[in-house]
């Protein structure tokens, strides 16, 4: 029993610590039980169960079949989001130690746009989109997602793909 115990927390320790990211966890542990604040998290296996049912292209399929982990956090209450900006609270944290280069970054009168990306190899294995201002949310996906597919997929002039910008 002595060396079991050690051996259990050792085990524990090494599975909890393993999606830990700075800014997407504390950003979720701080604002999850929020009234108003909406928070998802879809496992990869249910993801890829999805895409069978979805009329969906071969491309979309394939970046989905690539996503291990989505979890999102919105908030719903106006009067949170009048108080809170997630892009100020957090930006700086989630790219802590730089792990992760910043993609893209948009900002508008008032609004903050931030996506965050950490290459593993020639793959984006996590994406952090960070939105701030008069809406806020937090977007986590990990996986393996091929950048040259998720360029495809965002297209400025269809509005009906997957991944489709509305100017």
């Amino acid at each position: 029993m002595k060396i079991f115990l050690p051996f259990f927390f050792l085990i524990l320790l090494t599975l909890t610590s393993c999606d830990y990211n700075p800014g997407v966890s504390e950003a979720f542990t701080k604002y999850r039980f929020k009234e108003g604040v909406t928070t998802i998290t879809i496992p990869g296996w249910a993801i890829r169960l999805a895409t069978n049912f979805g009329d969906l292209k071969d491309s979309e399929r394939e970046f989905l079949s690539g996503i291990d982990k989505v979890r999102v956090l919105v908030v719903e209450n106006e009067e949170l989001n009048s108080r809170i900006n997630l892009h100020r609270e957090f930006s700086e944290r989630i790219n802590k130690n730089n792990d992760f280069d910043e993609l893209m970054t948009v900002r508008d009168k008032n609004e903050d746009v931030t996506i965050f990306g950490k290459m593993d190899n020639d793959v984006i294995s996590e994406m952090v989109v960070l939105v701030g201002g008069d809406d806020n949310a937090l977007v986590y996906l990990r996986g393996e997602i091929n950048p040259k597919l998720l360029n495809d997929l965002v297209n400025k002039k269809e509005t009906d793909n997957l991944l489709s910008f509305k100017f």
